[in-house]
């Protein structure tokens, strides 16, 4: 394999694991936030609130999944072990490059925080327990912007990559609209049983006199 087509292979790779780490991302902030009066008010976070708590252990798996899927898939591109046991990474398309990014300051801490609690919250538990906590949104925000704009600067003289599109509003509504179904489903349901209950099945009702 010519080292082009090893670069060119390194960059799909990539480019896949990028994607799905924005994908659960996007879907576990929405997840975060919907909890959040200050973000959403307190009338729209009752609403998303209740939908939780109809399916609680669902939502509870679904955001666990997100946040694992999220650091696996972007600690994809950053894996530094042997090169023979690892899988294509951005070293293997500018290796320069990718030491600056890594060593700047910022880069530098967020990647370090992702690998300890993919090392001892996700892959492993440390019977020591860990003091990691998850970067604020704000700083993940701001990295992914720092990544894409790595991204499409290392893709610029490999003919044939394909370039980040995004994608994050359409997901941002697909999930809105879970909760809006969820709620209106519950609610249909809970006012069927009402009617069934408290009304057709009352003998008080008007129709039985």
């Amino acid at each position: 394999m010519s080292n082009s087509e090893y670069q060119k292979k390194a960059i799909d790779h990539y480019l896949l694991s990028i994607i799905d780490a924005k994908k659960a991302y996007v879907l576990l902030k929405s997840l975060c936030l919907s909890r959040c009066p200050e973000i959403v008010g307190e009338k729209l976070c009752e609403k998303y609130i209740w939908v939780w708590k109809q399916h609680n252990d669902f939502f509870g798996i679904v955001e666990h999944c997100a946040a694992s899927t999220f650091i696996t898939k972007i600690l994809h591109g950053f894996d530094d072990s042997d090169p023979q046991d690892r899988p294509l990474t951005l070293k293997d398309i500018d290796q320069n490059a990718y030491t600056n990014f890594v060593n700047e300051e910022q880069n530098k801490k967020i990647l370090d925080q992702f690998r300890e609690l993919r090392n001892k919250r996700i892959a492993h538990y440390d019977k020591e327990g860990s003091d990691s906590n998850f970067p604020p949104f704000n700083e993940i925000d701001a990295f992914f912007e720092r990544l894409e704009k790595f991204y499409d600067a290392l893709i610029a003289e490999i003919e044939g990559a394909s370039v980040i599109r995004k994608q994050d509003q359409d997901l941002k509504q697909s999930i809105e609209k879970v909760f809006q179904n969820l709620y209106s489903g519950e609610k249909n349901r809970l006012l069927q049983i009402n009617m069934e209950y408290l009304w057709n099945k009352d003998p008080k009702k008007i129709s039985s006199r």
